[in-house]
């Protein structure tokens, strides 16, 4: 009996790293890379009126000007 409990604890706490692992790489993934990109932001619903007014008034999303000669 002692040996099946603890083989359902190894289980049940290899499945716990496993997922808080997972976990902690998407979180450095977004941070550190993905929230720069303002599809994956509206594909994740992070996207608001305010922050596409920061974006246009930091300059991320200027109007090209056309070069007439």
């Amino acid at each position: 009996m002692q040996e099946i409990l603890l083989a359902a604890f190894s289980v049940i706490s290899s499945l716990l790293i496993v997922f808080g692992l997972v976990l902690l790489g998407w979180y450095l993934v977004w941070k550190f890379f993905l929230s720069r990109f303002r599809f994956v932001r509206e594909l994740l619903g992070g996207m608001s009126e305010s922050s596409s007014v920061n974006d246009l008034k930091n300059g991320r999303s200027r109007i090209k000007k056309v070069r007439r000669d």
